[in-house]
């Protein structure tokens, strides 16, 4: 009975660190499927390419991978990189995804 009790309790701390792990990676981030130009212009995305990033997401539906911003014109591997620090991917509430 102890071990199962041990058991239960490992699985529960390792579920907590995982739930902040991810709520950790979305801390002062905006979310790519529900950015507003303003809210991507703030985080350093010029207008044009924040026209772009939104156009993009308006004709193909939601973003479910980064890489995907590389279809946006002027998009490279140094702002991408630099834009996974600022963003995260998450269907927006009520999607159909």
């Amino acid at each position: 009975m102890k071990q199962f009790i041990t058991c239960i309790l490992l699985a529960c701390m390792l579920c907590l660190t995982v739930s902040v792990s991810f709520a950790d990676d979305k801390a002062g981030k905006i979310n790519l499927n529900t950015a507003t130009k303003e809210q991507l212009v703030s985080i350093g995305i010029d207008a044009k390419m924040a026209d772009a990033i939104l156009k993009l997401r308006k004709e193909n539906g939601e973003f479910v991978d980064m890489e995907e911003l590389m279809d946006v014109d002027g998009m490279d591997a140094k702002i991408l990189r630099k834009l996974k620090k600022k963003v995260y991917i998450e269907a927006a509430k009520g999607c159909n995804c």
